[in-house]
Order: structure tokens, then sequence, then C-alpha cells
């Protein structure tokens, strides 16, 4: 059984805040539209092919004994659900199953639920999974090979914990990330997060640009920063349309801290289907280099080059790696010792192109594909982007609580702006 790896261990943090704030689990959704009507007995026969062929789709985490370091244990094989929706409408479908809590970690079942939602002429497959074994490269994957019927058993595991030593010299790395959060208090980080209102279900609006939007949007990020910055940039826009909300509440200037995820392996083909987790780098954005688009990304950008030159990452993963042995809910100690409470101010990530390499299936070409995380609160928001045949998607998803529908209207408009686009069509 292989050890969590280190953004495991965070993401395990978050799960535990998760579940004893009453927030749920730690689930994403990625929904994939097909043209033409679905064919459920081949979609149930290939996930019952796919559940042969990964055991880890049956595995739940348990703490040792001896050591408390959470595992993956295998547990007893069985069938994937495969859900069928003769009809209904996939905003409150999916927002159903994000919030019905039927995916859990620590017990023994499936960890990957598929629904097949009938739309007309068309139909969705809405693959429904938990982050601390998927991160989306690891969905896409799962997604090229989702139509196979190999039966055949994989050990794959995924990644090892690349953070190793005793806990002297896991201190000694781990030290230029605990002087880096020591600087946090200085700046007025805050994020949507409401201390005073109970946290409420995981909702969602998922953005759809057309070719000519996303053409209209790519102009403007080649303009303002070029594309070598698309990460920093979109990165930017969404900490600006966060702040613009922060600020509208009138508590005064905010500083951003961005939590970016960060591939750990550089080659594509190299990354593991389960497991692949990124190490997450919080990177500050001050209240002044919030003003301009242009000005932000490049702050953005110098922020991560620092956070590089400094050898930040590896600390990060020394520091979650001395956490390892400790409840999971010491895993965020650290970070929300020094923001007071928060953990960062949004999350964020831009995945690019959506299972880029599967052009169909089930012999059904894909027309659009996205994903739909769920978050928690603190921070209560976050927005991610990723596209498919040329479309741009925009996700926004937030805690009831966290944000009200006119500060969703302010966020969402805020959003458009700095696009530099109309307002889209919604599923």
């Amino acid at each position: 059984m292989p050890k969590a790896t280190s953004s495991d261990a965070f993401l395990l943090g978050l799960e535990s805040l998760m579940r004893r704030s009453g927030q749920g689990s730690h689930i994403a959704a990625t929904v994939i539209e097909l043209a033409g009507k679905p064919d459920p007995y081949s979609i149930r026969k290939a996930a019952e092919a796919l559940c042969q062929r990964h055991p880890l789709l049956h595995a739940h985490l348990r703490r040792s004994f001896f050591t408390f370091i959470a595992k993956w244990q295998i547990g007893p094989p069985g069938a994937l659900p495969v859900i069928t929706h003769e009809t209904g409408n996939l905003e409150e479908l999916v927002t159903r199953i994000l919030n019905a809590g039927e995916i859990d970690i620590f017990r023994p079942g499936p960890n990957l639920q598929i629904h097949v939602l009938s739309q007309g002429d068309n139909h969705s497959i809405i693959l429904l999974w938990p982050h601390a074994l998927f991160d989306a490269i690891g969905i896409e994957k799962l997604i090229a090979e989702l139509d196979s019927l190999d039966s055949i058993p994989r050990q794959e595991w995924g990644e090892t914990n690349p953070s190793s030593g005793t806990p002297a010299e896991l201190w000694k790395a781990a030290y230029p990330m605990i002087e880096e959060m020591r600087t946090f208090p200085s700046a007025s980080i805050r994020s949507l997060h409401q201390p005073r209102r109970r946290s409420g279900a995981a909702r969602f609006e998922v953005l759809k640009f057309s070719s000519d939007s996303t053409r209209i949007i790519q102009d403007k990020l080649a303009k303002t920063s070029g594309e070598l910055l698309m990460i920093p940039y979109f990165a930017a826009l969404s900490a600006r349309a966060v702040a613009k909300v922060i600020n509208s509440r009138n508590t005064g200037p905010s500083d951003m801290l961005v939590s970016l995820p960060v591939q750990r392996i550089a080659n594509p083909s190299a990354r593991p289907l389960f497991q692949n987790h990124m190490a997450a780098w919080s990177l500050l954005l001050g209240d002044q280099d919030l003003n301009e688009l242009s000005t932000a990304t490049k702050a953005l950008y110098r922020s991560y080059a620092s956070f590089m030159k400094r050898k930040l990452p590896t600390a990060m993963e020394a520091l979650i790696k001395l956490n390892e042995r400790c409840p999971s809910r010491f895993y965020l100690f650290p970070i929300t010792h020094y923001l007071k409470g928060e953990i960062c101010s949004l999350f964020h990530s831009h995945t690019g192109k959506v299972a880029a390499q599967t052009e169909a299936l089930f012999t059904k070409p894909i027309l659009n594909a996205y994903h739909i995380p769920s978050v928690s609160t603190p921070p209560g928001i976050g927005i991610f982007f990723s596209e498919r045949n040329s479309q741009l998607a925009c996700t926004i998803s937030w805690r009831e609580g966290s944000l009200d529908a006119d500060e969703l209207i302010t966020l969402r408009q805020h959003l458009f702006d700095d696009l530099g686009a109309k307002a889209p069509t919604s599923p």
C-alpha cells in the first residue's frame, strides 16, 4: 500500500476541515457533453471492466496503527455505479450529486460514479470523483480509457511522497516555508469566507464561451501579457474579481493569496492516472498590484519566480511530510495559524485542453468537456478555467454563505470585463 503523496496530505487536511464544519467531502465532477443518444449497455460493460482493471477504484484510506500515516487499502471489488437519467437539468443534477456525500474515501466502496443524462438528441456523461485520489490530469487519463473493455488488473498507484528524512532533517528543509508563512500576518489577506455565517452546500456556475468569444479572449491575452504568461494571467484576473467582491463589503484594502496548483512531473505522458497530485503554491498579490490586469499578471509571475528561486516548493513538501503523522486537521494548522483562520484568498487553476487526446467516447463525438470542483470555506470560492474544441469554460465554484446573489453578479461581470468578452451561455 502506498503512502499518501505530499499534496494528498494537504487534501486530507481540506477533507478534515470540510467534514468537521459540515461541508461534506472534497468531491469534483467532470462533465463530458456528447453528440447523439447514449448507449447505457456499452457504458455499463465498460464500467465493469474499468473497476476490474483498476483496484484503486475500490480502495479507501486507513491510518497505520504504528506510524499513523494514511495509506490506501484495497477494498472488496464491486461494480461502479452507473446511473442513467432520462430527463433533467444538468446543473441541478451535478449540484445534487456533489452534495450527496455518497463517495467516502475512509470507507470501502467505489471512488467513482458515472451518471448519464439524456438531453434531447445529445447526452452528457458526468464523472463524480474524490480529490484525494484524482486530479484533473488523472481524470482525463481515465476518460481516454473509459470505453475500453480490457479487464486485466493494473497496479498503478501513482506518485509516492518525494520528501524523506528524519524529523530534524525535514524541519530544516521545511524552515524556509515556515519563514515565508511568518510574513503573512503583515499582509491584509482575506477571502470570501464569512465566519459568522454557517457554511452551506456546494454551488457552481459554468460559463461556456463560444469559439468566437474564446478567440477574442485569447487575442486580449496575447496583447496584454503574451501567451507564455497564460497561467498568471488567468490567475490574476480571477484574483481581481474576488478582490472586487471583498472590497464591496467595505472591510478595507485586501491583499490576495492565490493557491496555484503546479505539476511536479514535467512530462505529461509520465503523469500517473491516480494520485497525480500537484504541489500547491501560495503566491501573494498586494492590494496595489490588483489595480490593473497587466500589473497583476506581472506581479504574480514575479511572485512565482521568487517562489522557485527560494526553493519553497521543496520546503512546502517537507513541511507537509513532517505533518504526516499528525491528525489530518493539523495539516492546515501552519497556514491557518499565520493567516488568522484563512487558507488562501481563492482556489484557481487553468487545466488547458480537457481530454485533448480523446475525440469520442462509445463512438459518440465529444462536443465539450469541463471540470466542476467543489471548494471549502475558507476560502469559499474557486475559479477554474479549461478549454475543449476551441471553447473556453470558466467554472465558478463557491459555498453557500460565502457569496450572495448580488456578489455573484459583481464577480461575474468583473470576469467578463477582464476577459474582454460578452456574457456567455450557461449549461
